[in-house]
């Protein structure tokens, strides 16, 4: 089933949604990088109202230079869902999104039923650091992103049209608006006991971008947290393990009927 695509404008800025499936909604808040699509995830269209949307400077969503902070992001999609008359939802996010995902649960705490955090950014965690993605060399973006580089296949032309690179240059400096200076947030740590419902940290157990160990950190700084290790994933979790995709299924599946 494919996604079908619609173009609100939220705040002034042209924002894509994509949607499928039928059910209880399920918003997905996607990572930095879109190289690969978004295909992977949707055998969660199979049981759930799956909701898709590009943040702006991502995708095809305008740019929205003013974007500085997460909490930009986080009203953004208050206005979004207003519009969309999502009162409540599971909520999953990754690495970028997995941020997201958390900062906008703890402003919402009665509106997502459950919330799912993928190898999610920022935490500062001393003894397993998040690698500085800025510094990373362009020939070993792939192999700091998956385990597998077979998921690149089709989504990376060779060479990089300047197409491609002009899009890779607009990501960058979409996430860089927010974490250019560090790669956490210093006072996520104190506002996550707000995060009172059922939540599961899923990780890859091969991330070379952002330890698998922080997994564990964030599980024991969340009141209802599971933490769920995914064997050989890189950081693009759900592009290289079907196992990921239906560990969030069933999870989220776990909720209330609606």
């Amino acid at each position: 089933m494919p996604y079908e695509q619609q173009q609100l404008i939220v705040n002034g800025i042209d924002t894509a949604v994509l949607t499928a499936g039928e059910g209880p909604p399920l918003v997905f808040f996607h990572g930095a990088g879109m190289i690969t699509g978004f295909d992977a995830l949707l055998p969660l269209a199979d049981r759930f109202r799956l909701i898709l949307p590009h943040h702006p400077g991502f995708g095809d969503s305008g740019d929205d230079p003013s974007i500085d902070r997460i909490e930009d992001y986080v009203l953004h999609y208050l206005d979004l869902f207003d519009q969309l008359e999502l009162d409540e939802f599971s909520l999953a996010g990754h690495s970028l999104g997995g941020y997201l995902a958390a900062e906008f649960a703890i402003y919402q705490t009665a509106r997502v039923r459950r919330l799912v955090l993928a190898a999610p950014v920022g935490l500062r965690v001393p003894e397993h650091p998040t690698v500085d993605f800025f510094s990373v060399a362009d020939e070993q973006v792939p192999e700091t992103l998956a385990a597998d580089l077979s998921i690149f296949e089709g989504h990376v032309s060779m060479p990089p049209t300047p197409e491609f690179l002009a899009e890779r240059y607009r990501e960058a400096t979409s996430f860089a608006r927010i974490f250019w200076r560090r790669s956490y947030d210093v006072k996520l740590p104190k506002w996550l006991h707000r995060l009172t419902m059922p939540t599961k940290v899923i990780w890859g157990s091969a991330d070379r971008l952002i330890p698998p160990a922080q997994a564990e950190i964030w599980a024991e700084l969340l009141p209802n947290a599971e933490a769920t290790t995914i064997p050989g994933a890189g950081h693009l979790l759900f592009d290289e393990s079907r196992d990921a995709v239906d560990a969030v299924a069933r999870f989220v599946a776990e909720e209330v009927t609606v």
